[in-house]
């Protein structure tokens, strides 16, 4: 599966999960149904690009808006609460997707391996590592 199948699935799979989950918890105190809609946000991000993840934290800032806080579908701005919510779940979504990019890159930068050094060395007329006389 290349990488941009596996954004449009985590987009897909995302936006499903949080409208599902604002709407099955819209009985409950919005703050929780929005902390679980967060945790759903960065599980969701976190295989996806990072333009993917602020996706997801924007639609689900739509589904707890118009679900959970209005309890009526109204999505809108109407005040400070509003924009830090939405920032907390773009920026969910975008930590998550972030952090896992930067565990990948880190993930794939390896150092020569030992068999390999060894296996040159020899050619090359030098003493493997392994056999080498320690120095002080």
């Amino acid at each position: 599966m290349t990488r941009s199948d596996l954004s449009a699935w985590s987009l897909a799979g995302g936006s499903a999960c949080v409208f599902a989950l604002a709407v099955v918890l819209a009985g409950l105190p919005w703050p929780a149904a929005f902390a679980a809609v967060a945790v759903a946000v960065a599980a969701w991000a976190w295989r996806s690009r990072i333009i993917v993840g602020a996706a997801i934290g924007a639609i689900a800032w739509m589904c707890v808006t118009g679900f959970d806080v209005h309890r009526f579908g109204h999505i809108g701005i109407a005040g400070g609460d509003d924009i830090a919510r939405a920032a907390v779940l773009v920026l969910a979504g975008i930590m998550a997707a972030l952090v896992h990019a930067v565990i990948d890159a880190v993930g794939r930068y390896r150092r020569a391996d030992p068999v390999w050094v060894d296996f040159h060395a020899t050619e090359s007329g030098l003493e493997p590592a392994d056999r080498r006389e320690p120095t002080v």
